[in-house]
Parts: C-alpha cells; structure tokens; sequence
C-alpha cells in the first residue's frame, strides 16, 4: 500500500481506523510477513537449530561432567589419553592409518605403545609439538581427542575455581556471624546498662516521668530486635555458635529480663505507652519459648539452665 513503519503511527490502530486510514486484511499481512519460499524473513535457508532431544543429551552430559568430583575428572581424563593412545597403537598395525613419527609409520610394538601414548597426551593438552603426526583416520581421532581433552581439563579448573569461591563465601559467612554475635552482645550490654541508668533516674526523681518512659520504650524495642535474634538462633540456626559465647548471650539475656522486669514493678501500668505495650507482649512471648527441652538441639546442662532461667523471667513479665 505504500506505508512503512506504519506501527510507529503516535496514535495506534484505533486512531488510525478512526481517521479513515485504509486497513489491509489478515490474510494479505501474513502473506507479506511470510514469503512464498515459507521461511520467515531474518532467517536464512541453511541455518539449522539443534533438536530438543539433542539439547537434552548434551545438557544431561554435562551436568553429569559437572556432578563429578575432581578425582573423578581428572582420572576420566587420564583414562582418555591411556584408551585414545591404545586405539593409536592398534592402527599403526596397518602402516598408513596410524601415527608418523617424521616420516617413519609408528610401529605396533613396545617402544610404538610409548609414542602412541606420549602423541596422546600432546593432543588432549593441545601442544602439537608436531614430532609425531596422525595420518588417515587417526587425524579425526586427534581432533575428537582434543576437543574431549579441552572439556574435560575446562571442568576441572571450573571445580578449582569454583572450590576456592566456595571457600571464601563460608569464610565470609564466618566472619559475618561472629560480627552478628558481637553485635547482639553488645547490643544487650548497652539495653542493660540503659535500665539500670532509668532505674537510678527514677530513685533520683530528677528526669520527668515522660522522658522515662521513652527511654523505656528504646530499649524495650532494641531489646525486641536483639531477643528475635537470640531466637532465630536457638530454633534456626545457620550456624552454631560456641557453646561459651551462647552461654553469655543468655547471660546477659537474663540479666536484661531481671533489670526490665524489677523496672515494670515501680512503672505505673496506666503510664504505659502502646509501643511500651507491644514490645513487653514481644519480650514476653520470644523469651517464654526458650527453655533447655523447648530448642531442637541438644545443648549442655548449665546452657539449658540458663534457657530455663530466661523463660522464668519471661513469665514474670506477662
């Protein structure tokens, strides 16, 4: 009809429909979209994609390259050269269809097994020295031989890599635990320390009962955030920490659950914010689930006293 790039008309098909423009049936676009020879323009005649099943075979096959360890590739790998090199020395039996080594066929002795072998390995590591030549059908040997040679030795310096990346990941795993376990303990240092400073404020009555009673709620919510932690490591742990750094953890735990709990006693209930509400319902409800027979794993006697102790905290705070 004359128009191209039609589809970059600003106001769409509608618009164009609307103002009159001419529209061509369905059949006359296909017709233009695809020639007469049946293959869709951009594509060219020759050009062929692998089958599905073929796709499939090559993806189970290196997925099953990849499921081995690196002794296993790397003794596949020797069994390759050792058999490629046995299959060489059986074709020096027929002079022509074997190895040169010059101009000299390779014989089918001994001495002809070392070179047949010693060829082999020079083709599975690609560096053709050119000593010794393959000749008749032993050339396409050499290049099958190679191109497995190249996979092969490529999975085994991906797993190489591949170990030394997993090595560093766990040692950062590591080293980010410890800074969360040194995290939360300091952490809870500094809550315990903050109610003993609103503990001894309320004694001295020099601070409004106001900015108490924010105080409170501060740490009441980092006491929620480090307690939630404390718990996703007891009942959900990635990694376990040592049982001596658990201990003072819970420690500590304890002693803020004492100081909070001894701090509500003297607190009015009606001067009590919601937020200080939620976090106390929090504090309670995350500490009243730690008990030395409550945690899947199975910790020493004085770590399960300790649990107990939180949970007898906690009760008194509900």
């Amino acid at each position: 009809m004359g128009y191209t790039n039609v589809r970059h008309y600003a106001g769409g098909l509608a618009d164009w429909s609307e103002s009159g423009g001419p529209i061509e049936a369905g059949d006359e676009i296909t017709a233009a979209r695809v020639p007469a020879s049946g293959i869709p323009s951009g594509t060219s005649p020759g050009h062929t994609h692998p089958t599905p099943a073929a796709r499939r075979l090559l993806t189970i096959f290196i997925d099953a390259l990849a499921d081995r360890s690196i002794g296993d590739l790397l003794r596949l790998w020797l069994g390759m050269i050792l058999g490629f090199g046995l299959v060489y020395w059986i074709a020096d039996a027929w002079h022509g269809h074997g190895l040169l080594s010059g101009s000299v066929p390779v014989e089918a002795s001994l001495p002809g097994l070392g070179q047949a072998v010693y060829f082999s390995f020079v083709t599975a590591l690609s560096i053709g020295y050119g000593d010794v030549v393959p000749v008749s059908f032993a050339r396409a040997l050499a290049i099958v031989e190679g191109a497995a040679g190249l996979l092969l030795f490529g999975c085994v310096i991906s797993k190489l890599v591949s170990r030394r990346q997993e090595e560093m990941v766990e040692e950062i795993h590591r080293i980010a635990f410890e800074d969360r376990l040194g995290r939360v303990r300091t952490n809870l240092h500094l809550v315990l320390s903050e109610l003993q400073a609103i503990a001894g404020s309320r004694e001295a009555t020099t601070t409004a009962p106001e900015r108490l009673l924010a105080r409170v709620e501060s740490a009441s919510t980092v006491f929620v955030g480090e307690l939630r932690t404390i718990h996703d490591l007891l009942y959900r742990p990635q990694q376990v920490p040592d049982e001596e750094v658990l201990e003072s953890i819970l420690a500590s735990l304890a002693a803020g659950l004492r100081e909070l709990a001894d701090l509500l006693v003297t607190h009015p209930g009606r001067a009590r914010s919601g937020s200080l509400g939620s976090s106390l319902r929090s504090i309670a409800r995350l500490a009243d689930e730690i008990c030395g027979e409550c945690v899947p794993r199975n910790y020493a006697p004085t770590l399960k006293s300790w649990m107990d102790r939180v949970q007898e905290l906690a009760r008194t705070l509900k």
